[in-house]
């Protein structure tokens, strides 16, 4: 009898690691994340601007960290994504109900709006909401890149208040040696305004030392 109600608990224990898989990690970005090739910008490939290669850029650094943590036997799928309108902070209704288990905000760079709390950070807090809709995702939120802004201290606010996490990339941003123009692979200045190989990887170690608690609290239950 005891030793039927170890087998069970083994089968129920399984069961529920099984349930806590990492099947999915979406990414929801801009240019950084992922640009199509502008020959006329100098940029002629398909990956977040402007790494050297795609396994560079901050999005899949990180996925192959969140992978390696893991430690499936199938790698948790990576979805690529943006918001309609990063302009105005809008249109983010088709990445609702997305079933990720990871989610990574990083817009922002492109506003163009207001930048006050009536505006930005109430839009950004709703996306917040609707991304998390009834589920429990990871959900870090990633400030702009290029130095801090009244945008950075709107995104930290904005994630504390909503209870997910918060990641800074602002601060590194602004330095020279994190941006692209400092590797000399490209000579557009928009271009070289982008992380380059450097600037990438702070990106990803960056968003992972964010959740890596959460991902291993998640992973170990």
């Amino acid at each position: 009898m005891k030793r039927i109600a170890l087998l069970l608990t083994a089968v129920l224990f399984c069961c529920g690691a099984r349930a806590e898989e990492i099947r999915k990690v979406l990414v929801i970005g801009n240019s950084i994340m992922k640009h199509g090739a502008a020959p006329q910008l100098g940029w002629n490939t398909d990956w977040g601007m402007a790494a050297t290669a795609e396994e560079k850029d901050y999005a899949h650094l990180l996925h192959r960290k969140i992978s390696e943590t893991a430690k499936q036997a199938k790698a948790p799928e990576l979805q690529l994504a943006r918001i309609a309108d990063e302009k105005h902070m809008l249109g983010w209704d088709k990445l609702k109900n997305s079933g990720a288990d990871v989610i990574v905000i990083q817009v922002s760079d492109n506003y163009r709006g207001k930048q006050t709390r009536e505006v930005f950070q109430k839009n950004y807090e709703q996306m917040i909401r609707d991304l998390r809709g009834d589920g429990n995702p990871i959900i870090v939120c990633v400030t702009n890149w290029g130095g801090p802004t009244k945008l950075t201290q709107m995104i930290r606010e904005a994630a504390a208040a909503n209870n997910v996490l918060f990641a800074d990339i602002a601060t590194p941003g602004a330095l020279p040696e994190n941006r692209a123009g400092s590797e000399g692979h490209f000579t557009n200045g928009g271009v070289n305004w982008h992380p380059g190989d450097r600037g990438m990887a702070v990106i990803a170690d960056t968003i992972y030392a964010a959740i890596e608690p959460a991902l291993k609290q998640k992973l170990a239950r």
